[in-house]
């Protein structure tokens, strides 16, 4: 037992060096932080799985090596699910984690033992699919299912053109309405709105509608819409941040969604919002 633990730990060393070096090449100042998550990593995920594979393959003996490489490519392509993005570098340790474990074997059991050409050809073949299938796949399903978006909808008054802001971090501000996956926002005739949450990050995944006064609602088309920015400002401790868009009825075009129209109104601004609604005044 205590060889078999020696071999583990080994093979956590020797991924770690690997995966450091080459964070080392890539960007250094991050490779020694690198080198103990992959440590802590491959202590915690990586060990109990090279003996799950001990386990299940230690009566087999023809094709051992596949089943093997097959039970670490499932682990490492599962281990998305808790890591997200960074799966595909625990598909990468796996890879390393188990040519290490592989090297050991044979040194201590095919001592002097060449394998036949049809049998390299096989593991090695055999090896390259797998692992490039749980790369492929973790990179696959981990981009759709982690990837951020706004998930915004906008009410905008019927007929309004010009700016429309988001003010974000105002803390007595109502929250907005929830439509499945959506924050509704109904900009009100000045076009703005506030909002007790942080600025959203990640890709945009909006809706605009107008609304007139009985709650009839109309979907504003893409080109109708050109995406603005953000920015924000601090008040003594506070800070707020807004994003905005600029909207039209009468200037639709692939022109007007990718460079706005000089002529359409501006809108008030951050700080126009903020003394407007009075939150550059001290708070009790």
């Amino acid at each position: 037992m205590k060889d078999i633990i020696s071999t583990k730990l080994k093979s956590v060393l020797l991924v770690s060096i690997i995966l450091g070096g080459f964070f080392l090449l890539l960007e250094p100042g991050i490779f020694i932080i690198v080198m103990i998550y992959v440590f802590i990593g491959n202590v915690v995920y990586g060990i109990p799985v090279s003996f799950l594979s001990d386990f299940a393959t230690k009566k087999i003996r023809k094709n051992r090596f596949i089943f093997a490489s097959l039970i670490y490519s499932v682990f490492g392509f599962l281990s998305f699910i808790l890591l997200g993005e960074l799966g595909i570098f625990a598909v990468i340790c796996s890879f390393l984690f188990f040519l290490s474990e592989e090297w050991q074997r044979m040194r201590k059991h095919n001592r002097g033992i060449k394998p036949a050409n049809k049998v390299i050809f096989t593991n090695t073949l055999s090896i390259v699919t797998l692992f490039s299938l749980a790369l492929f796949g973790s990179m696959l399903v981990s981009g759709p299912l982690f990837e951020k978006h706004t998930n915004e909808t906008y009410l905008i008054p019927n007929g309004y053109e010009g700016e429309v802001r988001v003010v974000y971090g105002v803390k007595d501000a109502p929250r907005p309405e929830k439509s499945e996956d959506f924050d509704v926002y109904r900009i009100n005739e000045k076009g703005y709105t506030l909002s007790p949450h942080p600025d959203k990050e990640g890709i945009i995944n909006n809706q605009y509608f107008y609304i007139d006064s009985e709650g009839h609602k109309e979907k504003i088309d893409d080109t109708c819409i050109n995406l603005g920015g953000t920015d924000g400002v601090q008040i003594d401790d506070y800070e707020y941040s807004s994003s905005y868009f600029t909207v039209t009825n009468t200037h639709c075009s692939e022109t007007f969604s990718e460079n706005v129209d000089p002529t359409m109104p501006r809108g008030l601004s951050l700080e126009e919002i903020i003394k407007e609604e009075g939150l550059d005044k001290p708070k009790n």
